[in-house]
């Protein structure tokens, strides 16, 4: 099974980049935090960052030789969510295996990871929200571009119509909180 962990957003609202962000009472950044939850489960870890982050990302993860640090790749730069994962199977041709998080779920518990790890095809939902972005599906290269290449953007069609996930569903919605706002904006 693929990690891929979703670090290359803006991070416009938050006003600081969220992947290289540490939590107050964290000792490591929320790229870090994802990569030690997905390591005991991914013998491969890829990191979608941005043209912006990827050297600082990494710097940071030099240590995890599993992870491998990406950028977005044409025709699909800066699209989301949907160009991490278009620049991730680019790296392994045919139908792999991913389990994806995005770095602004810092909260999520290893018991989560592993419960997600263990359910194929499914994706983290709470009774108020789907998250998109927590998702363990199968897909291939071939299968990322033709979807991409007519022209849908949006992640939950995707997850849902592309890969076939269904709800892994939780009741602790505080892992689920994602980190839109700084707290000196809130």
């Amino acid at each position: 099974m693929i990690g891929l962990i979703l670090a290359g957003g803006q991070s416009r609202r938050f006003g600081t980049d969220k992947a290289l962000y540490t939590i107050p009472g964290q000792d490591h950044s929320n790229v870090q935090l994802a990569v030690e939850k997905l390591a005991p489960f991914c013998s491969t870890i890829i990191v979608c960052a941005n043209a912006h982050n990827q050297a600082q990302i990494t710097t940071e993860l030099t240590k995890y030789q599993q992870a491998t640090v990406i950028c977005d790749q044409p025709p699909y730069l800066d699209h989301g969510p949907l160009s991490g994962i278009y620049a991730a199977s680019q790296q392994f041709p045919g139908k792999q295996e991913y389990l994806m998080v995005a770095v602004d779920y810092p909260y999520l518990t290893n018991a989560t990871i592993r419960a997600l790890a263990r359910h194929p095809h499914r994706v983290i939902a709470t009774n108020k929200h789907t998250h998109y972005t927590l998702a363990h599906f199968s897909i291939s290269d071939q299968q990322v571009a033709a979807w991409l290449a007519s022209g849908k953007w949006r992640l939950g069609e995707f997850v849902i119509d592309q890969c076939h996930c269904q709800p892994l569903i939780f009741n602790n919605a505080h892992e689920f909180t994602n980190l839109n706002y700084s707290k000196e904006q809130q």
